[in-house]
């Protein structure tokens, strides 16, 4: 990948180029290059270009950058298990217990230390584990860390042929080559492994010595050793943090290339080398989780640019609206349209999910609401036609439940259909009594393509008062796991102050309460519409939307 990310192979620090610009791929044994859309296009050889089969010595350009591809004859890397393991348990010949350390192993070996040249050959053995361990602990980046570690074993091992590294992927149930290295570098052949082995050291953790191959009887089933000349081999698992990510393997034509010491020494290589293959991949993950937080604060950003800045102003009325996403960004959404006559659009709604793929579908939904709702004044053809709108969407696995009001501020009436939504609450003034107007309810959105739907139409009078909520407001869990609940929301709000402004805060700080040091596992939206009283007095300006981080957010 060429581009201007940070994730592309080719980093391009260069503003005019895209962030991921080109691509260039192997496809069908050659080499192609393919622009992916971007803005001031691929060039090769000067020419633009959109998918081309890339040549020798080709010149690459984007923007300012420019880059000769090169194609240089490699030998094969690839590796090929053939055999099968043996249904007995083998006779042991040559293995080290991998699980042990090696410092430890040493240290119970001095016991039976008869001469000093056995201490010096002790003494060189670590020498050796802790310069490997060093030159390769820093190395963060895995591709550049397995050829290194490769490297340092060509060095250890003057004797070795062939080496290779293979990882343990997909949960454990697939072994991947990763990197190969030979000692001849024309040597092109096709590197052969008896399956035998590995299932050996990956099942018992130990690393096997042979000799000589085809003498050894636990091999003996595996005759893929005998028929490839593998006359000397060793095998080594990878162990990090208790589990098996993989194995190293080194193999000589030669008779008895490899001793004893030898597999100790490699077994202690290879758990410094497992050491840094697990640095390096909890480094991988710490920059993916960087790169995704900082993808999520940006989608955080957009998607508050989608709820509206200001508050409706309509004389004799006071609006007030709460949004807290369980995660940086959630499906709940609402929206304030501008209607002809004076009117004003109240939506509320919730995606069935959270996270991003719930906030880009609310982003489609607040263009769509919009566009329908000034072009048909009745809220039930709205739904009907947002219905329609979101089916052609083809998302089987997603619905929407949308509550959509008109008010009337000159007439003092409201219009309102639902899809499923959690029903408005009306406080009452005169009489203080509560409504919860649940008689008309439609499917929510998406559920069939022609769903049908109802206006429910109600007048207010001063004092009245509108709340619209999302389920994740009834359904606030406390440390006990008990629902805050409809019932109580509505003592609540008929117990509460009178002033419309002051209902939300009122209700928000009750849930609050209810919940205490709970996680928040819902996104949670909360309006409040009302037609002001003249005997209140209003102690303030209208409240704004508030955007706030929900405490203990998961």
């Amino acid at each position: 990948m060429l581009g201007r990310a940070l994730d592309c192979q080719v980093h391009i620090r260069d503003l005019t180029v895209s962030r991921r610009h080109a691509r260039i791929t192997l496809q069908d044994g050659r080499f192609v290059i393919e622009d992916l859309g971007s803005g001031n296009g691929t060039f090769v050889n000067d020419k633009a270009i959109t998918r081309h089969p890339l040549s020798h010595l080709d010149v690459i350009k984007v923007c300012s950058a420019r880059f000769q591809f090169e194609e240089v004859a490699r030998p094969s890397a690839s590796i090929t298990m053939v055999g099968v393991a043996g249904t007995g348990k083998p006779e042991i010949v040559k293995t080290v217990d991998a699980n042990r350390p090696i410092l430890q192993q040493d240290t119970d070996a001095l016991t039976s230390v008869t001469s000093p040249k056995e201490l010096l050959k002790m003494a060189s053995r670590l020498k050796t584990i802790y310069a490997v361990s060093s030159a390769i602990s820093s190395i963060l980046d895995i591709d550049e860390l397995l050829p290194e570690i490769l490297n340092h074993l060509f060095e250890i091992f003057p004797r070795s042929q062939r080496a290779f590294l293979m990882l343990v992927e997909d949960e454990g149930k697939k072994l991947t080559p990763k990197a190969v290295k030979r000692r001849n570098a024309k040597d092109a052949a096709e590197l052969t492994v008896p399956r035998t082995i590995l299932h050996q050291v990956l099942s018992e953790r130990h690393a096997v010595l042979s000799h000589d191959a085809m003498e050894d009887q636990r091999f003996k089933q595996g005759r893929s050793v005998a028929n490839f000349g593998v006359r000397a081999m060793m095998c080594a698992p990878l162990i990090w943090r208790g589990e098996v990510v993989g194995v190293v393997y080194l193999d000589s034509l030669g008779i008895a290339a490899f001793s004893q010491p030898d597999l100790e020494l490699l077994t202690g290589v290879a758990g410094q080398a497992a050491v840094a293959l697990g640095n390096a991949k909890l480094h991988e993950e710490l920059l993916k989780r960087q790169r995704l937080e900082q993808d999520l604060h940006l989608a955080e950003r957009i998607q508050q640019s989608f709820l509206p800045r200001r508050l409706p102003d309509v004389v004799g009325y006071t609006f007030s609206a709460r949004y807290d996403p369980a995660f940086e960004v959630g499906g709940d959404f609402y929206d304030f349209i501008q209607l002809p006559g004076g009117r004003i659009g109240v939506v509320i709604g919730d995606v069935s999910g959270k996270g991003i793929g719930a906030a880009l579908y609310m982003a489609r939904l607040t263009r769509d609401i919009r566009f329908f709702a000034l072009a048909e004044p009745d809220p039930a053809q709205v739904l009907a036609a947002l219905n329609r709108a979101v089916g052609d969407i083809g998302q089987d696995d997603i619905f929407v439940t949308l509550l959509y009001l008109v008010l009337d501020p000159a007439q003092h009436k409201v219009a309102m259909a639902n899809a499923g939504h959690m029903p408005a609450v009306i406080r009452r003034a005169h009489p203080s009594e509560l409504h919860v107007r649940d008689e008309i309810s439609g499917l929510p959105l998406g559920v069939l393509p022609e769903a049908d739907y109802q206006t429910d139409n109600f007048e207010l009078v001063p004092g009245d008062t509108v709340l619209l909520f999302t389920d994740g407001l009834v359904e606030a869990m406390s440390p006990s796991r008990e629902m805050f609940g409809m019932e109580r929301l509505s003592e609540v709000v008929r117990s509460g102050p009178t002033s419309a402004g002051s209902v939300l805060e009122h209700i928000v700080r009750t849930v609050q309460s209810h919940v205490a040091e709970a996680p928040q596992f819902d996104d949670t939206t909360v309006l409040c519409l009302g037609y002001d009283d003249p005997a209140v007095e209003k102690t303030g300006p209208q409240e704004q939307p508030t955007l706030r981080p929900s405490r203990g957010r998961r």
